[in-house]
């Protein structure tokens, strides 16, 4: 036996080394066990980049929608439909989609009592069909809760247990007081 394995490793490779000294293909074995790991980390750096530069554009989008209600023109013009729509007008087109925009819109009697978006969310953690939306009068506060459903790419690792589905929610929350438009 141990004369068979002897023989076995003294056959020579194209190279004319035997196989024991024969070094040829360690670097594709070598990636191949780092590769996996590899390419799951970039793209998950790739990931959260993308994450954090649709957050900034959602925060723009709503800070340029809100300004409707603040400046009274959304009083009586648009509805929450239409301010889902704004919200969408603003940002870049391949994340226009009113269908994953989440709006709550609600007046309060002081900077106190302005609540966050957990509003939107029903006691089991999903998001609620019916929000509220009070755009308040002139020198009401006001605040407006945005959560848009981006879709994760490395979800299908499942290495985030408060992934929604595949998606993360981003949010985007603006307190202000109405300018009296009156």
């Amino acid at each position: 036996m141990i004369r068979k394995l002897r023989s076995l490793w003294s056959l020579k490779g194209r190279n004319g080394q035997t196989l024991a000294g024969d070094r040829s293909g360690v670097t594709a074995v070598e990636f191949a066990l780092v590769a996996v790991p590899f390419f799951t980390l970039t793209f998950g750096i790739v990931e959260v980049g993308l994450v954090h530069l649709a957050n900034r554009m959602l925060d723009n989008a709503v800070i340029s929608s809100a300004r409707l209600i603040r400046t009274g023109q959304a009083h009586g013009n648009l509805d929450q439909e239409q301010f889902k729509q704004s919200v969408c007008d603003y940002m870049p087109s391949f994340m226009c989609n009113t269908k994953k925009i989440y709006v709550d819109v609600q007046s309060v009697p002081d900077f106190a009592s302005a609540g966050s978006t957990s509003v939107l969310y029903d006691e089991d953690g999903n998001l609620k069909d019916e929000t509220s939306y009070d755009i308040g009068g002139a020198s009401e506060i006001v605040v407006v809760n945005v959560i848009y459903k981006w879709p994760m790419m490395t979800s299908i690792f499942k290495f985030d247990p408060g992934d929604h589905g595949g998606e993360r929610h981003l949010t985007s929350t603006m307190v202000f007081r109405n300018e009296p438009w009156d």
